[in-house]
């Protein structure tokens, strides 16, 4: 039976909510209220507070709409009529959920930002380009959405057709016009500096390492432009073995964010 106090009217609203119109079956109630909760779910609105708490709000009361159809399926009940002042109402269609929220043009949590171009595991096929990215909660994983709308765990992501204009470390495979961009270990460096000057000759290290696999790697693929670019970089990095504490300090922290200045502008 229905749960207690449940009347006519409350089986015409969850009717109603739901996109349905009665008699309905088990399939039918599933149906709809899975189309309707994929497009209400929080998780797809975590960008705008105001959009997660609405969707919230919706959930829970589709939730609550499929238990009272639930149970008026399996009580055998009559299905309530519609009153006659209201078949204009029902012939509406349910309310939408608030449209998400555009992604941020770069995410925090995985360095990426939409254009970007990535190789999904096991990395080998071509290029796809990076629509955004999207995450439940803080320390929930993070997720990226492609251009064709796919969404892949960002640990199946890595970087393609790309260089680092900091370090030169890069990645094929060749196209026309590969990003220049600030790459993941660069972003993360660039964080310590801000917070610890004392890492400066660690990073310097760090870049001079990348920049030798930068080297190799456009090497190896045949891209010139990449290993121009990677070389430069080496040297650059020789040229700081001798600056002083607060000189390579400077040098780095103003390479970094210049670099991360143009590619987030």
């Amino acid at each position: 039976m229905p749960r207690r106090g449940t009347s006519d009217r409350d089986c015409s609203r969850a009717l109603w909510l739901l996109g349905l119109s009665a008699p309905v079956t088990a399939d039918e109630l599933t149906a709809a209220y899975r189309s309707r909760i994929s497009q209400a779910h929080p998780d797809r609105h975590v960008g705008s507070a105001e959009r997660s708490e609405a969707a919230n709000t919706l959930t829970r009361a589709l939730n609550d709409a499929r238990a009272v159809v639930a149970e008026w399926i399996g009580s055998g009940r009559e299905w309530p009529v519609a009153p006659a002042h209201a078949a204009n109402r029902s012939s509406r269609p349910a309310p939408r959920p608030p449209e998400p929220a555009p992604p941020a043009p770069v995410c925090r949590r995985t360095g990426l930002r939409a254009g970007d171009l990535v190789r999904v595991w096991p990395y080998d096929g071509d290029s796809r380009t990076v629509a955004g990215t999207v995450f439940a909660s803080r320390y929930a994983p993070a997720w990226v959405v492609l251009e064709d709308g796919s969404e892949v765990p960002a640990e199946r992501v890595r970087l393609a057709s790309f260089a680092c204009p900091v370090c030169g470390i890069c990645a094929g495979p060749v196209v026309e016009h590969p990003v220049v961009r600030p790459c993941p270990d660069c972003l993360v460096d660039l964080r310590r500096l801000e917070r610890h000057a004392a890492e400066a000759g660690r990073v310097r290290s760090a870049i001079e390492a990348r920049a030798e696999a930068g080297i190799a790697t456009a090497d190896g693929i045949g891209d010139e432009r990449m290993s121009e670019r990677a070389r430069d970089r080496r040297a650059w990095a020789r040229r700081l073995r001798a600056a002083g504490p607060d000189d390579l300090h400077a040098a780095l922290i103003s390479a970094f964010t210049n670099a991360f200045d143009r590619w987030a502008a």
